[in-house]
């Protein structure tokens, strides 16, 4: 039965035991019945017997009571209550003898024939006494009461032996009765401990089959969570246990194929929580150094005013000494080139606040392209475009944006000094708006990538390194994101102008985040 499903073999054991079992109570039963019915049948016949043969001793009662009362009191009207109390008499006579009363049983129809000479005897003393033309002597009236009371008392005597012997007959079929009630109780007592023996012994091989797979079962659960998720369980039958059996080598696979991926999952969250470490080291650098650069940006400031007046004052009143001019000329520029620098700490240590309504992307995009249109073709890099038609308006400041793509755009440039490829590509990924700038320069050492948007830090020989500090403080204050991928770590094989160079990558939420720095959003009315 190994190809049958455990459902037909379960009902296949019920049957088995159920069947037999049935058939033998139903035999048992229904011979029980048989014999229960038989002995009821019995027991109505007598019952009938017995209220026939009561009947007929009260008849038989009540006519000695009319005679004896006529013989007695005498009066008009006996004669008719004699005759139908003898009427009665006979009927039921007649009832007794037939089978309507006594059924099969001849005993007691012979019986009833017996008394028939006793109630002659009273109808014959009765016709004497109605047909005399007066009432009777004394003397007469004696004799004819006493065998009156003769016919009468051997009538009784028969009716009391008629009804002793059926109430024998009512014990005998009670004693019956009761024979056949132990003895179907007994029958289907050891019918019963025969099923629970049979039962017993199907359920305990099932079981014991059961457990066997349930045991490899076992084996398997045990082997998975000591780590063998290659472990397998052998499907030996088709059934349900088989089909259990392969659902367990699917979970198992399942948890396998999941363990492996939760692995890549865990080594993917690794990489960016050290991102986003990072990032938050970034953020208290730059939060720290702000607030330095603030300090030494106000202090500095009003000398360096002065200076440039008084240098100023000094050009106009040297006159034609020309090296002097020119030592003059070289501080005034070095002084302007510090101011710039000091409004360059300035703005970034300021607290700004962010005019935050719904802008084109895209728009700002072509603004700060076009600002940086003439340099660009100047220093002989192609600029190309790839921007979304899909790119729906996005909440932010559109100045400082501007300011940023201008920021991250310029350094772009200032990467390629002998010409090359400007790439810029807005898009929408994941509940942001991205914008990113590739360009074709020589890349950023992995040596210095994480502190290209520390303040002050820059390769080139007169910058502030500032510009990428400033453009992290504005993303991180739109709650927005800075990336920056160096393309050659992903080019296969040879320098390639499609994937060389650094790519930075610009996301702004799509909705207002919550402030995450010190500088205040709002939403502009109207």
């Amino acid at each position: 039965m190994s190809g049958f499903s455990l459902p037909a073999k379960l009902i296949f054991a019920f049957f088995l035991v159920t069947i037999p079992s049935l058939a033998t109570v139903a035999t048992i039963g229904l011979y029980a019945l048989w014999d229960l019915t038989k002995v009821n049948s019995d027991l109505q016949e007598i019952s009938r017997s017995l209220e026939a043969v009561q009947g007929l001793g009260t008849a038989i009662e009540e006519t000695e009571t009319v005679l004896s009362a006529y013989l007695n009191l005498g009066g008009a009207g006996q004669n008719l209550s004699y005759q139908a109390a003898i009427q009665d008499v006979d009927d039921r006579l007649n009832a007794c003898g037939n089978s309507t009363c006594h059924g099969s049983s001849m005993q007691h129809s012979a019986m009833a024939e017996s008394l028939a000479p006793y109630i002659r005897g009273i109808k014959d003393q009765a016709a004497i006494v109605f047909a005399a033309p007066g009432p009777p002597t004394d003397r007469g009236k004696a004799g004819v009461l006493h065998q009156i009371n003769v016919h009468s008392h051997e009538a009784s005597l028969r009716l009391a032996r008629m009804t002793k012997a059926l109430l024998l007959q009512v014990n005998f079929h009670q004693q019956r009765s009761q024979e056949v009630g132990r003895d179907a109780t007994g029958l289907i007592l050891l019918t019963a401990m025969l099923v629970l023996a049979l039962a017993a012994a199907i359920a305990w091989l099932l079981a014991q089959r059961l457990l066997n797979h349930v045991g490899a079962l076992l084996t398997g659960t045990r082997m998975i969570m000591q780590g063998d998720l290659g472990y397998r369980v052998a499907v030996a039958q088709r059934d349900e246990i088989g089909q259990l059996a392969e659902s367990f080598n699917a979970m198992a696979q399942e948890i396998q194929d999941h363990r492996e991926n939760m692995e890549r999952i865990m080594e993917a969250r690794t990489v960016a929580l050290k991102h986003a470490q990072v990032s938050v080291i970034q953020s208290e650098k730059l939060a720290s150094i702000g607030l330095l650069a603030a300090g030494v940006g106000h202090e500095l400031n009003n000398p360096l005013t002065s200076i440039l007046m008084n240098v100023n004052l000094l050009i106009e009143d040297v006159g034609d000494q020309a090296a002097l001019r020119a030592e003059l000329q070289r501080i005034s520029d070095d002084a302007v080139r510090c101011k710039l620098i000091i409004d360059d700490l300035r703005d970034f240590s300021r607290r700004h606040d962010l005019d935050v309504e719904l802008a084109d992307l895209n728009a700002l995009v072509r603004a700060a392209l076009g600002a940086l249109e003439r340099s660009v073709s100047l220093q002989g890099v192609t600029m190309v475009q790839e921007l979304s038609g899909a790119m729906p308006p996005v909440p932010c400041d559109a100045v400082r944006m501007e300011q940023v793509f201008g920021n991250v755009l310029v350094n772009a440039v200032q990467a390629m000094p002998q010409g090359g490829k400007l790439k810029v590509v807005t898009t929408l990924r994941e509940g942001y708006a991205e914008m990113s700038v590739q360009d074709s320069g020589p890349g950023i050492p992995e040596a210095i990538r994480d502190r290209i948007f520390d303040p002050f830090f820059t390769t080139k020989a007169r910058g502030t390194g500032l510009g990428l500090s400033i453009v992290y403080r504005i993303m991180e204050a739109h709650g927005g994101r800075v990336a920056v991928e160096n393309m050659a770590d992903d080019a296969s094989g040879g320098a390639d102008s499609e994937v060389s160079g650094t790519r930075i990558v610009l996301q702004l939420p799509l909705t207002v985040a919550p402030a995450g720095s010190d500088v205040v959003r709002h939403r502009r009315d109207g």
